[in-house]
């Protein structure tokens, strides 16, 4: 793709032990979350590629407040555009839309998940289209587990997916 015609994204870092978040933005809103790697083009442009990357903590303070909330139990729901334009088919956008509903320390099970969905009986297409998330945390694929005793993988590690599932549990239950 030529440089003319490359889409720009936007990009900042925020460290909330024990990780250091990458945020990515398109001109729409959020496009990626994930952890800090030594090279940021490793992960982004894996979903994203012919991209260009700008860091702008302007653009992003947003989205960083709003990630520092979540982490410290004041946001329960993200208020910030996503942008689902540049990712996946319009199955896998509707998986993730369905994600955003999952309420606030509650998890679902990939089989439940894919009941919910209109004419979808496949566990496999849905467990992929949650893979697929760019845009962890924000888009809460942590909650959708296998079973009640078994949280199943994550993108960023099946410990990080655990203790954000914890973190919503004991936020959950300080305030209720």
């Amino acid at each position: 793709m030529p440089l003319a015609q490359a889409k720009v994204f936007y990009y900042d870092f925020v460290e909330i032990k024990p990780w250091t978040y990458e945020l990515v933005i398109s001109n729409l809103g959020l496009a990626f979350v994930g952890s800090k790697n030594s090279n940021i083009e490793s992960s982004i442009l894996g979903f994203y590629p012919n991209h260009i990357l700008v860091q702008d903590s302007k653009k992003l303070a947003p989205y960083v407040q709003q990630l520092k909330e979540y982490f410290a139990g004041t946001r329960r729901s993200f208020t910030v555009p996503i942008d689902y334009s540049s990712f996946g088919t319009p199955f896998q956008n509707q998986v993730v839309k369905m994600i955003e509903n999952i309420p606030y320390g509650t998890t679902i099970s990939y089989n439940d998940l894919a009941s919910a969905i209109n004419g979808s009986t496949s566990v496999r297409t849905v467990a992929h289209a949650v893979a697929l998330n760019p845009s962890l945390i924000f888009i809460p694929s942590h909650r959708v587990i296998l079973a009640s005793d078994k949280v199943g993988s994550y993108r960023m590690g099946e410990k990080e997916k655990q203790r954000l599932i914890k973190l919503e549990e004991g936020y959950l239950n300080a305030i209720d």
